[in-house]
């Protein structure tokens, strides 16, 4: 988070969100970046060189504060669908599905947006980068990564994208957030499209899940890595070696470990308030007999319902509320809500931070646990799994 504190702009590492704004938007380069050893990046600001424009305050998502009153009132009027590629192939190589990547391409194709700022691969950590795409210079499918878990700065390269009457984004509520700032006065019709995030991880927890396959991965030297893909809930690979996904994301997403200190004070996962679309897995067991990937598409605007239903090569099935209520997690999204004010550093009540207390120790004793003990049998995770989630005790 950026502020202008005694007359000079500051930098909160505790609430960034990692969305590399701010070193876009900075008329004098004064805004660098210093990648730590869990991958994250800290933010160092010359102050000699400094004008105070406040352009990286005035775009930076932290200092957006999510609207979440009432916030469950509007899930039951919006459309949804499980979506996926029609291209079996596509659909069991791509993550959930393939939807994202083929709304992104047919966009393209179809003319339906003039270009399409995403993610790319790169062949640098994080290895993949904010990246323009035209109908010209259009992807395939190869070129968009599948899911990807650990940070990446999307909006740091967001100079690139030129003037366009019709632009669509692929990003978190945060990237959203700012890009709606940053990209107004570029476009006539911003296309917004969510991709479901409650918790940003860091590199250490990769590295963790290379422990545990005995494969070895460094920030400053190459490897490879799917997070998804083979199927649903697919696979986990790192340099060779595998590990299937609900495995994998058992313990860093399901006891939130290792992730982004700016999440905490995220409080819209669908960026309902942003975007037209959200992308998210099917959780919940509401496609059980599903093996090669669903997306479930949550509709917020009539612009949303009107490319998700035009775009070629979808397979879509609209879906009633009542049906994909499991799969929303909106009971889970409301307790983080409930702690963002303790972690903003406002009042709280008694209750609240003794949950939010509960949440940072338990998080840092299985942290610690975990990391000691990389390579135990499945039962082991699967006790720690079974542990009472003390800030859901305390919040119920």
């Amino acid at each position: 988070m950026l502020s202008l504190t005694n007359g000079k702009i500051a930098f909160d590492f505790s609430k960034c969100q990692q969305c590399g704004t701010c070193l876009a938007v900075c008329p004098t380069h004064s805004i660098h970046a210093l990648q730590l050893k869990n991958g994250l990046t800290d933010i160092k600001i010359n102050q000699d060189t400094c004008i105070q424009c406040k352009k990286c305050i005035k775009s930076c998502p932290s200092t957006m504060k999510d609207n979440t009153e009432q916030y469950n009132e509007s899930f039951p009027a919006k459309k949804y669908y499980f979506s996926n590629n029609a291209d079996k192939q596509i659909r069991y190589s791509s993550s959930s599905g393939g939807t994202c990547k083929t709304l992104i391409i047919q966009a393209l194709k179809q003319g339906l947006v003039d270009g399409v700022y995403t993610l790319g691969k790169s062949n640098e950590y994080p290895y993949v980068k904010g990246t323009f795409y035209t109908a010209e210079h259009c992807p395939s499918f190869q070129d968009i990564p599948n899911s990807v878990y650990h940070s990446v700065m999307l909006n740091k390269n967001v100079n690139c994208v030129p003037k366009c009457k019709r632009l669509m984004v692929v990003g978190t509520n945060c990237q959203l957030k700012a890009l709606e700032i940053v990209l107004k006065h570029k476009c006539e019709n911003l296309i917004k499209v969510c991709i479901f995030c409650k918790q940003q991880k860091c590199f250490d927890s990769t590295r963790f899940l290379a422990k545990i396959m005995g494969a070895e991965i460094l920030l400053d030297k190459p490897f490879a890595f799917q997070y998804r893909g083979n199927g649903w809930p697919g696979t986990v690979r790192l340099n060779g070696k595998e590990l299937p996904y609900a495995r994998a994301s058992i313990l860093p997403f399901g006891k939130r470990l290792w992730t982004v200190p700016g999440c905490n004070i995220c409080g819209d996962s669908f960026s309902q308030y942003h975007a037209d679309l959200s992308l998210m897995d099917p959780w919940g067991e509401i496609n059980p007999s599903d093996t090669q990937g669903t997306t479930l598409v949550t509709v917020h605007t009539q612009a949303g319902n009107d490319i998700i239903k035009t775009v070629k090569n979808l397979n879509l099935l609209e879906k009633s509320y009542k049906e994909v209520i499991p799969a929303l997690g909106l009971n889970d999204i409301n307790r983080k809500q409930k702690l963002i004010p303790y972690f903003l550093g406002e009042n709280c009540s008694r209750k609240i931070k003794t949950a939010a207390h509960m949440e940072i120790l338990q998080r840092k004793a299985f942290t610690i646990l975990l990391t000691a003990l990389p390579k135990m049998p499945i039962l082991f995770y699967r006790i720690i799994h079974k542990f009472p989630d003390l800030r859901n005790l305390i919040l119920r």
